[in-house]
């Protein structure tokens, strides 16, 4: 089964993330060159990929067009208890603030279904152990990132695509 997600990508880790979902997911197509897997999720899951039409798109790109682009820092290696190991953004405000923007606007779609009272931003490197994580980003840390679109993405145990882009800001300013 599969669900979308509001993401914000983050192509600088593209192939470490990758490379980590190949191994984890074994059945995943490779995705494409355009897709990019490395990403912080602003919501998700989110409507099913049969949902997604004019109206949505219209309503996301408004939401979107109303949000400053922002650059921000992946500073540190995390572990979840009990879940994967993550990078921490700085600032993390623009994240909660997206995804506080999102919730309130698509309702029937809270943050991780529910499941957690605090949202944490994040950018998940899956399984690693915080060594094979330092190991593997060494001196790259902190990575400096940009927000400056929002990708709505189908996710699947054997599809990755994205379905469609939407800007920051409004370009007509």
């Amino acid at each position: 089964m599969g669900h979308t997600v509001i993401q914000i990508p983050v192509p600088a880790l593209e192939p470490l993330v990758r490379h980590q979902l190949t191994a984890e997911m074994p059945d995943l197509a490779r995705p494409d060159d355009t897709t990019v897997c490395a990403h912080i999720t602003a919501l998700g899951p989110f409507v099913d990929e049969r949902d997604v039409d004019d109206p949505l798109l219209a309503s996301l790109a408004e939401l979107f067009a109303a949000v400053r682009p922002f650059a921000f820092d992946l500073v540190d290696v995390r572990r979840f208890p009990d879940g994967p190991t993550y990078l921490a953004p700085v600032p993390r405000e623009p994240f909660r603030e997206l995804t506080a923007r999102l919730a309130h606007t698509y309702p029937a779609w809270p943050p991780y279904g529910g499941a957690f009272d605090d949202v944490v931003p994040h950018l998940s490197l899956g399984t690693m152990t915080l060594a094979e994580a330092h190991a593997a980003l060494g001196r790259d840390l902190p990575v400096r990132a940009w927000a400056g679109e929002a990708h709505l993405t189908w996710w699947s145990p054997t599809s990755v695509r994205i379905l469609a882009r939407f800007p920051l800001g409004d370009s007509s300013r």
